[in-house]
């Protein structure tokens, strides 16, 4: 829960009536005039009862929403081709259930959770990408149909702050620089071994970037701090990856997105030149991270 909370007030859910609503009140009117025109008794409890069960359902239908808190979570990255995912969080302050809450940004498709009392609800608004880049935050509407479905209740849009990054689409092979760990039986080696891909040589402190599988894990829980294991050959090897200076620049960052992939797999640490940028070497989930949103959002400025 990054950004400030935004509750939904009475100011800012309106309602509006649903295709059936119409024909339910096209009815009632109906009902009505019959009523006057024959002085019937019967009609006018009829359609006095109907108008009464459409207010009940404004009255339900505007207090399923009020109150909400929504919060905004951080976006869930993507490869190219694939959907982002815009994290909203739900909270129902109250003793109430909320049912039947829909959450609808255009062009995604329209998410509809059931909230618990005092319930806290994250769900994920995918959103389709075709290309590498930063995907603007988009705006948000939650709505209802509850409890009869007579009136859509909403709210204003919620416009979210935080864009989602989308990666290149990886390549479907690239090999790893030669002499590091280009070789393809030295990789199968390292991705067998877990990450090892050599001897063991001892234990040392752990540095920022080192690779969580190699944690010593049983020397932590004894309080020792924390130890990584320190191996020979390929694990201890370094490999730069750098854009290749061809003439199309999009496969030049799906080969370097297929690297990174592979080096983090076959647990090595690598560093990447990406002109103006220098990563230095590293492993992990963060550092993965931290190069894919480089190679995301590389403009193709050279120096």
């Amino acid at each position: 829960m990054s950004r400030p909370a935004q509750t939904l007030g009475r100011r800012s859910i309106y309602l509006l009536p649903t295709r059936e609503g119409l024909w339910f009140g096209a009815t009632v009117f109906v009902l009505l005039l019959a009523a006057v025109n024959y002085g019937n008794g019967l009609a006018y409890a009829v359609t006095f009862l109907l108008a009464a069960f459409a207010t009940l359902s404004s009255a339900q239908g505007q207090r399923n929403l009020l109150g909400l808190v929504v919060h905004e979570g951080l976006p869930r990255p993507a490869f190219a081709g694939s959907p982002v995912a815009f994290r909203v969080i739900l909270v129902n302050p109250t003793d109430s259930p909320r049912l039947g809450v829909t959450i609808t940004g255009h062009p995604g498709p329209p998410i509809t959770v059931d909230l618990a009392a005092r319930e806290q609800r994250a769900t994920e608004v995918p959103w389709p990408t075709t290309q590498r880049g930063a995907v603007p935050a988009p705006t948000l509407r939650v709505s209802s149909r509850y409890p009869f479905g007579l009136l859509r209740v909403f709210s204003r849009r919620i416009a979210l702050e935080d864009a989602a990054i989308v990666y290149p689409r990886p390549a479907p092979f690239a090999p790893l620089p030669p002499g590091c760990a280009g070789d393809d039986h030295d990789l199968d080696a390292a991705i067998l071994h877990g990450g090892g891909g050599g001897d063991f040589t001892g234990l040392a402190d752990y540095r920022p970037g080192e690779n969580p599988r190699h944690i010593h894990w049983k020397a932590l829980a004894a309080g020792k701090g924390v130890l990584v294991k320190r191996f020979a050959g390929l694990a201890e090897r370094e490999i730069q990856l750098s854009l290749d200076a061809g003439p199309d620049l999009e496969e030049g960052l799906q080969r370097l997105c297929r690297q990174c992939l592979d080096a983090e797999k076959g647990g090595y640490r690598y560093g990447l030149a990406l002109d103006p940028v220098r990563i230095p070497p590293g492993a992990g989930t963060a550092h993965l991270e931290y190069c894919l949103t480089s190679l995301a959002l590389y403009d193709g400025t050279r120096r």
